[in-house]
């Protein structure tokens, strides 16, 4: 209810929220130059990852040391086949001598101590573990081989990983133009805009992550379509309440309706960010390393899908509107245009002038017959133009027409 009795002009401060988005996204771009494009996780890239068990706790910082010893010793008397074997081997653990191999720490539920796992991923494919190990123990990092795995991922695997997530967040955004604009009575603006706000929350996401040159990996995946559902709900309560008071409010202007209408929505939008944000916070503080990738990403795209919603897509709503009501008033007045100059050529072209209507000549008066009284007593009918009369005896008189007086 606090937002409700807020005098925030929210749509006409439209300029600052595109510009702080816009000045978000450039320093993404930015960061992606510099880093020459977004880090991405094995199973995108493919490569091998290692997941080693010590005996104790160690820290990242002395796992990347002891890694910085890997050697491949080639034995007396070894073979062409396995000399070969070691170069490839060795051409292979190079980045992870370099320290160019990431390094995360982990537990699993009944490990004896925290952080008593370490995750080491590598672009290369490393088919035999053993030098890295050896490399852990000469640091006195005893690793337990037993419960130490590894796993690889080929490049053509990584490819279509790659493949058919971009195509599942195509689908995403398609869908969700489809229902939304299903859902608001085949209005498409409102799917459209929707979908302008997720890409804008990609876009943000991107650009945080090559800010702070994390990789994107299967965390970061998850995160983004977690995102694209959250910012598209929060999307749909302010769309609701902007289609509900378009039919309380006629009278409003459409800008001065919608923004009373994020003011109402705003207290529990803020409500819902608060509650996962706090969630997110202590999974990232205090939740295990391969939960903080997953709980960074979704921390930037809560926020950003929330921002969206309020500061982004019902902005571009007022705009498409508006821009609607001055195509109509546009083609108005072209129409009227078009009218008035059409009336003043006619009126000005005599061709153009409609003929008088020809005037019908009156008609001549109805003659009569009359009868005059013939010698046998028989009246005799003779047509002159008269008019007949009638005299007291009932025999029919008529009055002579001027010609016949003369």
């Amino acid at each position: 209810m606090f937002f409700r009795n807020l005098n925030w002009d929210i749509i006409g401060q439209r300029r600052y929220w595109f510009g702080l988005s816009g000045a978000v996204i450039i320093a993404g771009i930015i960061a992606l130059f510099v880093h020459h494009g977004l880090p991405l996780g094995l199973s995108f890239t493919g490569g091998t990852s290692i997941d080693v068990k010590f005996n104790q706790a160690v820290t990242e910082s002395a796992v990347q040391t002891a890694l910085r010893s890997v050697q491949v010793v080639d034995k007396p008397g070894a073979t062409k086949a396995q000399l070969a074997a070691n170069a490839d081997l060795r051409a292979a653990l190079e980045p992870v001598r370099r320290g160019e191999a990431s390094v995360q720490l982990a537990s699993k539920p009944g490990d004896a101590a925290p952080n008593d796992r370490a995750i080491i991923s590598s672009q290369s494919s490393i088919p035999d573990p053993g030098p890295v190990f050896d490399a852990l123990d000469r640091a006195e990092l005893t690793v337990d081989r037993a419960q130490s795995s590894i796993t690889s991922v080929g490049p053509s695997l990584s490819k279509e990983y790659l493949n058919r997530s971009l195509i599942a967040l195509v689908l995403a955004l398609l869908l969700q133009l489809i229902y939304i604009a299903f859902r608001f009575g085949n209005q498409l603006r409102y799917g459209i805009v929707a979908d302008i706000a997720l890409i804008h929350d990609v876009l943000v996401m991107v650009g945080i992550y090559a800010i702070a040159n994390r990789k994107a990996d299967d965390a970061f995946l998850a995160a983004l379509l977690t995102v694209i559902g959250y910012s598209v709900m929060d999307s749909i309560v302010i769309f609701d309440r902007i289609r509900e008071n378009s039919r309380l409010m006629p009278d409003v202007p459409y800008d001065k309706m919608v923004n009373t209408s994020l003011l109402q929505t705003m207290t529990r939008s803020v409500n819902t960010l608060a509650t996962v944000v706090i969630v997110l916070v202590a999974l990232l503080l205090f939740g295990g390393d391969t939960l903080k990738d997953f709980a960074f990403a979704l921390l930037v795209g809560v926020i950003s899908g929330a921002y969206s919603s309020i500061f982004i897509a019902s902005p571009l709503l007022v705009i498409w509107k508006n821009r609607d009501i001055a195509k109509r008033a546009t083609e108005r007045a072209a129409a009227a245009a078009s009218e008035a100059t059409a009336t003043t050529a006619s009126a000005a072209d005599p061709a153009r002038r409609l003929a008088p209507k020809p005037k019908r000549p009156t008609p001549p008066p109805p003659r009569y017959r009359r009868k005059r009284p013939a010698g046998d007593g028989q009246s005799e009918a003779f047509d002159d133009g008269g008019v007949l009369t009638e005299t007291a005896d009932g025999d029919a008189t008529g009055e002579a027409s001027p010609s016949d007086q003369s």
